[in-house]
């Protein structure tokens, strides 16, 4: 008795370490379309959403008046010098931010708002960052929650 719970106590630490050292990378982004859609596009880089990690709640009155979306973002930041030398040694994203994210929205007063909290930076190549410095300007929150309202209603689909 005493072994298998040994055993259980090992395989939980083997597992919550391998959770926490999840690290993104671009490749990841990039091959996995069906989880890791497009959300927006910046001009300084492009915004995906985990399509796992979408959760929503949504009033019941008509027409759905106010609704929370909560999901977790990752941001690839392009490079600041894009020219043909960055682009042919596949040099263009420089970081990849992830977020946790909650979007608001009061479709009766028409006033959308959006709650990002940075969690980590990456490198393209997905090792760990040691500055967490927060540059991204989140402009145009209506857009970007209609947006994932659709890809929402396309994952339960």
């Amino acid at each position: 008795m005493k072994k298998m719970i040994s055993l259980l106590a090992i395989l939980c630490l083997t597992l919550c370490a391998s959770i926490s050292s999840f690290a993104m990378d671009s490749t990841t982004l990039l091959n996995n379309p069906e989880r890791y859609r497009v959300l927006s596009t910046q001009p300084d880089g492009i915004v995906y959403v985990d399509m796992d990690s979408l959760n929503g709640l949504q009033t019941m009155d008509f027409p759905n008046s106010l609704e929370t979306i909560s999901c977790t973002l990752y941001v690839e930041k392009y490079n600041s010098t894009l020219d043909a030398m960055a682009i042919q040694r596949n040099k263009t994203i420089r970081q990849i931010n992830e977020y946790t994210a909650e979007f608001h929205a009061d479709k009766v007063k028409g006033v959308y708002t959006i709650s990002p909290k940075l969690n980590q930076i990456y490198t393209a190549k997905g090792q760990p960052y040691s500055v967490k410095v927060d540059t991204i300007q989140w402009n145009h929150p209506k857009e970007l929650f209609i947006n994932l309202f659709r890809l929402s209603a396309l994952h339960k689909g």
